[in-house]
């Protein structure tokens, strides 16, 4: 069944954009039975019971709730030379709670103006995967200033390819069921030491992803899938 997003189901009403790729672009039209949910772990099956060129009107059929998931993941991730896009997708579809983009002294791309395409991103794995959670995605941000400004977590790691990191199973097993958890990513060629040095002293952990030094958006799907894996599935 397709799906689409609605800010508040009670309205059931679809915006301008959804209606029209409800109706020009999945060709839905009245009578049909869809999808909606809200962003917020609320979902509904509704059917089409009228359409103008950029609205759709519906009638509740069934509701439900998802919860939200055990632990609240937040990835800030250093805005790569590409594949950000895939970042946002793939960790939309493992259920992170927030992502925010960090503009490393590393960073070589401009991450500016990419905001709108990355929530639209996010909306669209919602709509695929069936998560009925949005993550909230933040505006670009300088890596210092992100963690000289850190807010409150359970558990804090920064993925780092120096010595001394330890592996996940270790910090898990030392934190096994954090409610809060921050990962910090960095860009091609790590944090600086400056960074790593500052992200430390914010209480972040070390975390070693292998011996193997891995592309952002792999290190981002390798982590995120354990993390999914280790403290999401029952």
């Amino acid at each position: 069944m397709d799906r689409f997003y609605i800010s508040n189901i009670d309205a059931a009403l679809l915006s301008a954009e959804e209606a029209h790729h409800c109706l020009h672009v999945t060709r839905h039209k009245v009578g049909d039975t869809i999808g909606v949910f809200d962003g917020r772990g609320h979902e509904a099956q509704c059917q089409i019971t009228g359409a103008t060129k950029d609205t759709v009107a519906l009638k509740i059929l069934t509701r439900g709730q998802t919860p939200p998931l055990r632990c609240r993941v937040t990835l800030a991730q250093a805005v790569p030379k590409k594949n950000m896009d895939l970042i946002v997708q793939k960790a939309t579809e493992l259920g992170v709670a927030e992502i925010q983009p960090l503009l490393s002294e590393r960073t070589v791309v401009e991450a500016a103006g990419k905001l709108d395409r990355w929530q639209a991103i996010a909306m669209e794995s919602c709509k695929q995967c069936g998560n009925n959670w949005l993550p909230a995605l933040h505006a670009p941000v300088k890596a210092a200033a992100f963690l000289n400004s850190l807010g409150k977590f359970d558990l804090k790691c920064i993925c780092s390819l120096q010595p001394g990191a330890q592996s996940l199973k270790h910090i898990l097993a030392e934190v096994p069921a954090p409610k809060s958890m921050l990962i910090l990513i960095g860009p091609e060629g790590d944090f600086t030491p400056a960074e790593l040095a500052l992200a430390k002293s914010a209480g972040c952990l070390p975390l070693s992803l292998g011996p193997l030094v891995l592309r952002a958006e792999t290190a981002a799907i390798y982590t995120l899938s354990i993390l999914h894996h280790e403290l999401q599935v029952a």
